[in-house]
């Protein structure tokens, strides 16, 4: 079976490169296609992992929008770039995987923080996808 905890890797990788190259799409398919030929990442869904890059960049703007009403107190200009990206995978498998249970997308969110950023920044993630969750999947989060 394919591994999608290494294609949510891959994807986060890849959308901060994205990022840092100041979102130009023309390298896209050249971080898509260098992500894939990664020796450690042999069993990921690669799939997957073109469906949530290609995504997350389709839906960016909007995806942003959400990050920015839910960083209460804090600009999206002040989010480290891979929290930035974090949350932006984060937001699309809420939106569009709706297969996954959300708790599963913000675990591996957390997962994914701890490994490329550290411990600090995971209650800052915690809490925006927590309170986007509830806006997301309203039926799926059980009211406190």
């Amino acid at each position: 079976m394919a591994n999608r905890h290494q294609s949510r890797e891959s994807a986060l990788e890849t959308l901060y490169a994205w990022h840092n190259a100041e979102q130009d799409d023309a390298m896209l398919p050249g971080l898509v296609a260098s992500r894939l030929q990664h020796e450690e990442r042999e069993g990921q869904d690669q799939q997957y992992f073109r469906e949530a890059v290609y995504g997350v960049v389709e839906q960016v703007e909007k995806i942003d929008e959400l990050i920015a009403g839910a960083i209460r107190g804090r600009s999206l200009r002040s989010v480290a770039h891979i929290e930035h990206n974090v949350l932006r995978l984060a937001i699309w498998e809420m939106q569009n995987r709706l297969e996954i249970p959300y708790r599963v997308i913000i675990n591996e969110a957390l997962e994914l923080t701890r490994a490329y950023a550290g411990e600090a920044p995971r209650g800052f993630i915690n809490a925006v996808l927590d309170n986007l969750a509830r806006k997301l999947r309203p039926s799926e989060v059980k009211p406190r």
